[in-house]
């Protein structure tokens, strides 16, 4: 496993790069005005950081670790996960986001998660909310609002 984790660290390290470089071409923009650049510029320093800390604890770890890596995963929850995203992307125009975010977070905190109802609607709730302050308020995206909340405003 550390064999290959200095080979992935050292790959996404060389694809950050290439990012961090690109983005400033698109233009960065301010906080209050981010522009196009702006977001990839942060996901590039952010795979930058992990990979170069993957890559020191591979570095650092003493002997090899025998791991399987496809050996325990959940196909059922794979799946579901893939068909609740589906749903979401088609229904999403329909409901809008702040309900179908909500829905969808629920369902996976609950179900997939295995957590009771009362912190899956806490953790739902507290996502949602995050989102749309981040997403609505600070960046000003459009985001779907639905046909309800069509009809409320």
């Amino acid at each position: 496993m550390r064999k290959h984790d200095l080979i992935s660290s050292a790959i996404w390290f060389f694809v950050s790069l290439l990012i961090l470089f690109s983005a400033p071409k698109l233009g960065f923009g301010s906080l209050s005005v981010p522009g196009s650049g702006f977001m990839p510029f942060l996901a590039g320093a952010f795979i930058c950081l992990f990979s170069i800390a993957t890559f020191l604890s591979a570095l650092f770890t003493k002997g090899e670790e025998k791991v399987v890596l496809w050996g325990n995963i959940n196909y059922f929850k794979l799946v579901t996960v893939l068909v609740l995203l589906l749903v979401y992307i088609f229904v999403i125009d329909y409901v809008g986001f702040l309900v179908g975010t909500f829905l969808l977070i629920l369902l996976l905190m609950h179900f997939l998660g295995s957590l009771r109802w009362l912190p899956s609607l806490f953790g739902a709730f507290a996502t949602t909310i995050c989102c749309y302050f981040i997403f609505d308020v600070w960046l000003r995206t459009n985001l779907p609002k639905g046909v309800i909340m069509s009809w409320v405003s």
